[in-house]
Order: structure tokens, then C-alpha cells, then sequence
């Protein structure tokens, strides 16, 4: 007899500390996308959306299990109610994360959107939750029926946003949207696993638990990587790119990314700023006595980004940060080495060879 209480309060611990755990993380990963709503000097609404979103998905997670992991005394009448208001402010986070995100894409978007009205989706979620709260409050609604007609404005939206970083490389590399829908799939699913439970048991909310702090996880990383739209104009940011030679400190190549960037009168010799750049790169090195190299100096408003590579060192100048430049800037210059081992490896003072990368460059800054 003791043994089965005592293996019942182990069951209910586990389950209060699983319910606890899943809405702490939760929380944690909210802040997180709190804190990356306002980066730099342009705020992201979009992210705020998202912010909306996952805190009504944390109030949802947080009350609609308390009935079931303290066993709270309700009438069937009484928990459809419960679970109904919850669910109401979880539609109420979808329909906030839509209307910003399509705000964000009218405003900043660079992928023209082929909807009549640019807040469609909004009207859409909006109409969907007043007919899941009517049809609620007379208690004959589908909650999936209502659910997947609301979720599809959600993902449409997604794509929306995610189309504007098809081109950026980071997002290529990562597969951020990969990683997105996959995490939405499992936190989606999270929500119907409840209607198990009164055939499986506390199995069933372990494994709906599990879902959403996985699905979440995936969700927050995805979107946390991703630039805000804000960074979408970073073609318009890049200034100048030089190639230097590393032994000799001889400008192998340059590059204008803006006509206007530099006059005439303030053009800078090539020679003068590939000798003083491995330079500053020498001397910091000892400064800081490490055998490495510096990837990234602030100066003013300008960013300069380095990446060193065997025989050569590329340098891009930029007039304001973005993670995309590093990454462009590598995938350059290893093709770049890469193509031109042999001349390098011989390398006399003769720039001939290097004149034919203006393709390269297009290639790999501005698709």
C-alpha cells in the first residue's frame, strides 16, 4: 500500500516538474527573443510579433495542464470552458505575430508580396478566432478545423519573412527555415497530444512536454539567427574590397562596391593601404601577443572585416555591421585562393592574373 502512494507522489513530482521545467524554458527562450527584438537602431516588429506570440504560448502551456497534473475537480462543461479561454489567448499571439509580420514585410520587405491587401493574413486569423469564439461559446466548434484554419495564415506569414533572407548565405548555410518549420511541427503538435491523455494516461503529457520544449528550441534558434529586415539592404552597406598579398603587402585587387563611395581626389593608393592595413594587422598581433589574426575593426562608422587565407588576406569595408558580411567575405576569398593557388604560389609582383575578378566578386556578394 505505502509503495503504491509513495510511486504515486514520485509520478506526480515528476509530472509538476516536467509542467514547471517545460514553462521555464519557455519563458528563458522568450527572453531571448525579447532581447533580439530591439537590436540595433531599428526595431524589429516582426520579432516582436514573435515575442507576443511565445509569451500567450507560455501562458497557454502553463494553465491549460494545471486541471490535469493536480487533479482538479471540473465537469466536462467546466474544463471545455477552461481549456476554450487558454486557447483564446494563444490566438491571440498568432494574430499578433501575422499583423507584425506582415506590417514588417510592407514596410521593409525586398520580396514584392502578390496579396491584393498587404494584411490579408491578418484579416484572415482575426476572422478565424472571432468564428473559433463564437462557435466556442456555443459549444459545437472543431478545435481543429479552427486551429489549422488559423495556423495557416501563421505559416503563410513565415514564409513571407523567410523569403526575404532566401539570398542571404548565413541563412543558406543553416537552414534556419528548415529548422523553423520543423519546431513548429512539433510545438503544433504538442497541443493535440492533450486529447490522449484521457486514454494514456500522464504518458501523454511527458510526451507533450518533451514536443514543445524541443519544438520551441528549434523555433527561437531559427528565429534568433535570422538578421532583421532591417539588414536586408546590406548590398547598400559594402564600400570597398581589397585583396593583399600577405609576404609582399602588394594590392593584388579592388574593389568599388559604390560608384560614389570614393572621389577622385580622395582615392586612396592601393600599394599605401595594403602596406599599412598588414601593418595594423602585425602590430596588433604583438600588442595583443597572439599568434592570430584580427577579423573585425571598428573605425567611426566604418566596419572592416578580414579573412586570412594562405597567401592572401581579404579585407571588406563596410559602413555599418552585418553577420552576413563575414560570411560572404570567406566563401570569397576560399574560392578565390582556391582558383588561384598556382599564381599565388609563384607570385613576382605581376597583377595581370587578378584582373578578371570582378565576376567572382559579383558572384559572391551581390546574388
Amino acid at each position: 500500500m505505502i509503495a503504491v502512494i509513495l510511486q504515486g507522489l514520485i509520478e506526480t513530482s515528476v509530472l509538476h516538474l516536467f509542467h514547471y521545467f517545460s514553462v521555464f524554458i519557455l519563458g528563458f527562450l522568450t527572453l531571448q527573443i525579447a532581447k533580439k527584438a530591439s537590436e540595433g537602431t531599428l526595431f524589429s516588429t516582426t520579432t516582436t510579433g514573435f515575442t507576443a506570440y511565445m509569451i500567450c504560448f507560455s501562458i497557454y502551456i502553463y494553465f491549460v495542464e494545471l486541471p490535469l497534473i493536480y487533479d482538479i475537480p471540473m465537469g466536462e462543461t467546466q474544463f471545455y470552458y477552461f481549456h476554450f479561454i487558454f486557447m483564446a489567448i494563444y490566438f491571440i499571439g498568432i494574430i499578433v505575430f501575422v499583423f507584425f509580420t506582415e506590417l514588417d514585410t510592407h514596410l521593409r520587405g525586398t520580396v514584392a508580396s502578390k496579396k491584393p491587401f498587404p494584411y490579408l493574413l491578418t484579416l484572415i486569423t482575426l476572422a478565424g478566432t472571432i468564428v473559433y469564439l463564437i462557435l466556442g461559446i456555443l459549444a459545437v466548434y472543431d478545435l481543429f478545423i479552427t486551429l489549422s484554419i488559423i495556423l495557416v495564415p501563421y505559416i503563410i506569414a513565415t514564409q513571407e519573412i523567410m523569403k526575404n533572407f532566401e539570398n542571404l548565405e548565413i541563412v543558406k548555410r543553416e537552414q534556419l527555415s528548415r529548422w523553423f518549420y520543423f519546431g513548429l511541427a512539433l510545438s503544433g503538435m504538442s497541443n493535440g497530444l492533450i486529447g490522449l491523455y484521457f486514454a494514456i494516461g500522464s504518458t501523454a503529457l511527458y510526451m507533450k512536454y518533451v514536443a514543445i520544449i524541443i519544438g520551441s528550441f528549434l523555433m527561437v534558434y531559427a528565429w534568433k539567427s535570422l538578421p532583421n529586415l532591417s539588414e536586408l539592404n546590406w548590398m547598400q552597406k559594402m564600400e570597398q574590397l581589397y585583396l593583399i598579398h600577405n609576404e609582399s603587402s602588394t594590392l593584388l585587387y579592388q574593389y568599388q562596391f559604390k560608384t560614389d563611395a570614393v572621389s577622385t581626389e580622395e582615392e586612396v593608393d592601393g600599394d599605401l593601404a595594403g602596406s599599412a592595413i598588414g601593418g595594423i594587422d602585425m602590430l596588433l598581433s604583438e600588442i595583443l601577443a597572439d599568434s592570430g589574426h584580427i577579423k573585425a575593426i571598428d573605425h567611426g562608422d566604418k566596419k572592416i572585416y578580414f579573412v586570412h587565407g594562405t597567401y592572401a588576406t581579404s579585407i571588406l569595408i563596410a559602413n555599418s555591421p552585418s553577420k552576413e558580411f563575414q560570411y560572404r567575405l570567406e566563401m570569397f576569398h576560399l574560392t578565390f585562393e582556391k582558383n588561384y593557388s598556382e599564381e599565388l604560389d609563384e607570385f613576382s609582383g605581376a597583377l595581370a592574373p587578378f584582373k578578371d575578378l570582378d565576376d567572382l566578386v559579383r558572384e559572391s556578394f551581390l546574388n
